[in-house]
């Protein structure tokens, strides 16, 4: 599908980005930076954080405006039909005046689009809340799907991609509910969705996704570590069961989730730390926490307060350690960000507009040249 935004302009983007990390790291001069803003431009509307906010809340009320004055003319008593004719009028008017404002304004999630974007999703899905009143939760997730996919393979939303990742995972658990033996393998299915989701999106790398791609890796790894997480499936099996009792029953292979409550996240740190990957690690600390709280509210052993104030002390003492000891890079490991690799070929690319010459090949390195003087290689 075609991309809404200018793809060349997305890549300078995420080109100065990389290029300004470098730049604060000293590796290259603020003159350089600038060469490379010149010779990568672009230019996309992108306000800062607080007027984004404020053009986001006022789109969505000029939207609810125009939606109400529009709607006087369906006052006449049409019924569900009227509302879905004026529901889809008003997609149709708020997806041109999007594709309109990303032309000619340039605009690029400044929050004008995202705006627009929601209010067209949401005018377009509810037309077939009202003229399929009927169908089933997976089938109404198929419609809402479609168009998530749709949207976000041409606007790179992160909005819309978390709902079509969560209407993904409602689709498959909602057809595997339905079957006996679907409820008892529902968590062994939640994880290998999880791991195919995962290993697909880490397969191709695309600056005009990277965002939407993240979010994609987050809910998949969260959701593979819910699927095997104790508290998660016996509590969820109650719930599915409509069992009422205060303390839901004992599941099946208490053991094995047991085992995947502590192994799980103890593998995202590892992997983390091994792949230098902060989404990993980040996640792989918060889930355990998770799990520490899963094992602490079934098996309780010292008073709550007790845990907290020496787990607390612990984790402090483990970070003012840690900080102080990877000041220095060791085995790899740095207390200071380093922006992951997500064009391999940058340098190349950097020198090849410097000199005037095509690269010869995707490992060319800075070498003492004019731009390439800060020395930064494949590990800096």
């Amino acid at each position: 599908m075609k991309k809404a935004y200018n793809e060349t302009w997305v890549q300078n983007l995420d080109i100065q980005r990389i290029a300004q990390s470098w730049q604060e790291k000293n590796l290259i001069t603020t003159a350089q930076f600038e060469q490379v803003k010149t010779e990568f431009h672009e230019s996309f509307y992108r306000p800062g954080i607080f007027v984004k906010i404020g053009l986001f809340l006022f789109t969505l009320v000029a939207g609810c405006f125009f939606t109400g004055f529009i709607s006087l003319f369906f006052i006449d008593g049409g019924g569900d039909k009227s509302f879905a004719v004026l529901s889809m009028l008003c997609a149709a008017s708020f997806f041109f005046v999007l594709e309109y404002f990303i032309k000619d304004r340039k605009l690029f999630h400044s929050g004008i689009d995202n705006a627009l974007l929601y209010m067209a999703t949401g005018a377009a899905l509810v037309p077939i809340f009202i003229i399929f009143p009927d169908l089933k939760v997976w089938q109404y997730c198929v419609f809402i799907l479609i168009i998530q996919v749709l949207v976000t393979l041409r606007y790179a939303d992160v909005f819309t991609t978390l709902i079509g990742i969560i209407v993904l995972y409602a689709f498959f658990s909602n057809l595997l509910i339905g079957f006996p033996l679907g409820k008892a393998l529902l968590p062994f299915a939640m994880m290998i969705l999880s791991g195919i989701i995962y290993l697909l999106n880490r397969k191709r790398q695309d600056a005009y996704y990277r965002d939407t791609q993240t979010v994609i890796e987050i809910v998949a790894l969260v959701v593979f570590y819910l699927g095997g997480n104790y508290y998660v499936v016996r509590e969820g099996n109650a719930l599915l069961a409509d069992l009422l009792s205060p303390v839901a029953p004992q599941i099946p292979f208490a053991t094995l989730f047991y085992l995947l409550t502590a192994a799980i996240p103890l593998l995202y740190v590892a992997l983390g730390l091994r792949n230098k990957d902060r989404v990993l690690l980040i996640i792989g600390l918060l889930m355990t926490a998770f799990s520490c709280f899963t094992y602490r509210y079934y098996f309780d052993i010292i008073p709550v307060e007790v845990l907290l104030s020496v787990a607390g002390a612990l984790l402090i003492a483990l970070t003012v350690f840690c900080i102080h000891y990877f000041k220095t890079p060791k085995f790899g490991l740095t207390d200071e960000k380093l922006e992951k690799r997500n064009l391999a070929n940058l340098e190349a690319m950097l020198v090849a507009h410097q000199f005037g010459q095509t690269p010869a090949g995707k490992n060319l390195e800075f070498g003492g040249g004019d731009f390439g003087g800060g020395g930064a290689g494949n590990d800096y």
